[in-house]
């Protein structure tokens, strides 16, 4: 197959508007909900402490990542010639490490969940998976 640089260009401005759209859905959302008044943190669980220092490491990743990405996209933009593909292909390739970053961290993530409800003689606790409703038949 042979892509000629109009074809790549429109083949990377593609996948670029596409990333760019998923990423940026959720940036006009307000970033407050991780706040809290500093009495009310002195009754949470150790297990919500822990969820919250998890939810703003994730958040200050993805700040990070954002800012990565647009480094190179801004790059890309004002790249001229044989430059222009180069940054392209770092855009891409951009895209691609942090989709598997962010795979391998909803596994992860997946895979705690699944070990928090497992119960330890292998039911699922907080949940009766397994278990009829009461009034339905077999």
């Amino acid at each position: 197959m042979n892509l000629n640089f109009k074809g790549l260009r429109a083949i990377a401005l593609a996948t670029l508007i596409g990333t760019t759209t998923a990423l940026s859905q959720d940036a006009g959302a307000p970033q407050q909900h991780g706040k809290m008044m500093p009495g009310k943190m002195s009754g949470m669980s150790n297990q919500h402490t822990k969820m919250m220092a998890m939810h703003e490491k994730m958040m200050a990743d993805k700040k990070a990542m954002d800012a990565k990405m647009d480094m190179k996209v801004a790059a890309m933009n004002s790249a001229q010639g044989t430059a222009k593909t180069d940054a392209m292909a770092s855009v891409i390739n951009e895209i691609v490490i942090q989709h598997k970053q962010m795979m391998a961290h909803m596994d992860s993530m997946h895979k705690g969940m699944m070990d928090n409800m497992a119960h330890p003689d292998g039911k699922m606790n907080h949940m009766d998976m397994g278990k009829m409703p009461k009034g339905s038949q077999k």
